[in-house]
């Protein structure tokens, strides 16, 4: 197993919207902040997929959303 992979000391959460603000609601309404979540990476529009072998199946009908993810490192 590469030694830079996830560890089980860190938790993500991704909220998925049709906008940045139904996210930045969400973010706020789950109290994510004051459980010491941070944003991985910006959000953005995404299509999501299913990885199940060489048939992947599209989610959302293959709608483009807005996806951010976060992140909650504990001490290890």
């Amino acid at each position: 197993m590469d030694p830079r992979s996830t560890t089980i000391e860190e938790e993500f959460v991704t909220i998925i919207g049709a906008n940045p603000e139904e996210i930045s609601r969400a973010f706020q309404a789950q109290g994510l902040a004051d459980q010491h979540f941070a944003v991985v990476h910006r959000m953005g529009r995404h299509r999501f997929t299913m990885a199940e072998g060489a048939d992947s199946s599209t989610l959302f009908d293959g709608r483009p959303l807005v996806a951010a993810t976060y992140v909650r490192r504990h001490p290890g």
